[in-house]
């Protein structure tokens, strides 16, 4: 049996990422359903809606599902109560660059006591041995093809260096969105694959239809990188916001760049997936949008992903050298 599968009790070795304000109970739940692992993308979230979010997601499946936390020292302990409390089956750790050995140490074996399998986003390989090193279960490379928070390295670069040095599951993101991805990802050294920006034109994902059909239409070179200034630069597609981000970038040293910022930035993620304005406001799609050409239900997504993949691997096995 595939180890991802085994180590987290799911049927088929995808995952649909954390993204805020658009993996919520409907989409999470339907992607367990699916046989896949659903991560709620509450990192920055109340308690209140963290536990309503976990409480509608059990309505929705009784299938495995996460929810995602960020790495910050000061919302660890708030997270950790949330953890011992519910009990989701997955944490989902997203990372900032540098990770801490100690700290891993003391909340993953704090997560492990509550029953959580846990799963750590690296921003880097060297992340990603300190995480396995603290006892992680498995990792996430993501390479910067995808949308949203990115690194600097491509996921054909970060996938085969992280299976070479880790002995859990790697899994691999960043520019999946078909069977093809996926079976690339394979041949790199993956067990598994996260994919986040064709799950924004899942059906059951409740972002406003604007946003859905803004990656549909996406065509190639409409994705830019901005906030590099920042040192978390973010992949979004190309619009009014990006551009006036970039223009601040261009033209401000980084500091006073990265204080500008923060101030279009705010709620510019909330303003695209809830109210619809996919000019003024953060549509995080990725470099793979465009093979995205219609909305659909997420079970077809990760049936046809995984299906494309076998038929590849089969194609692979002829090709003629």
């Amino acid at each position: 049996m595939n180890r991802f599968c085994e180590i987290f009790n799911v049927e088929k070795p995808i995952i649909c990422g954390p993204m805020a304000w658009i993996s919520t109970a409907p989409l999470v739940g339907a992607v367990s359903n699916a046989g896949g692992l659903g991560i709620l993308g509450v990192g920055f979230a109340t308690t209140e809606f963290v536990e309503q979010q976990i409480e509608e997601t059990r309505k929705l499946t009784d299938k495995p599902f996460g929810i995602n936390v960020v790495m910050i020292p000061e919302m660890l302990d708030h997270v950790t109560a949330i953890v011992q409390k519910e009990k989701p089956p997955v944490v989902y750790a997203d990372t900032l660059l540098g990770l801490d050995y100690d700290m891993c140490k003391k909340y993953f074996d704090l997560w492990h006591e509550a029953g959580a399998k846990i799963i750590v986003k690296a921003s880097v390989v060297a992340d990603a041995v300190v995480a396995e090193k603290a006892g992680v279960d498995a990792v996430v490379v993501k390479g910067w093809e995808g949308g949203g928070h990115i690194t600097f390295e491509a996921s054909t670069v970060l996938i085969p260096q992280a299976a070479d040095l880790l002995s859990i599951p790697v899994i691999g993101s960043g520019g999946i969105a078909d069977g093809r991805g996926m079976a690339a990802a394979i041949a790199l050294g993956a067990e598994a694959i996260e994919m986040g920006t064709v799950f924004m034109a899942a059906e059951e994902t409740t972002i406003h239809p604007n946003a859905k059909q803004a990656v549909v239409d996406a065509q190639d070179f409409e994705s830019v990188v901005t906030g590099t200034c920042t040192g978390e630069p973010c992949r979004q597609i190309k619009n009014a916001l990006s551009d006036k981000m970039l223009e601040l970038e261009a033209n401000y040293s980084y500091e006073e760049a990265k204080e500008k910022l923060q101030d279009i930035a705010t709620s510019s993620l909330k303003n695209a997936m809830m109210n619809g304005d996919t000019e003024n406001g953060a549509v995080m799609a990725g470099q793979i949008a465009p093979l995205i050409k219609k909305i659909k239900p997420a079970q077809q997504i990760i049936d046809e992903t995984l299906e494309g993949c076998k038929k590849t691997i089969q194609q692979m096995q002829n090709f003629n050298f």
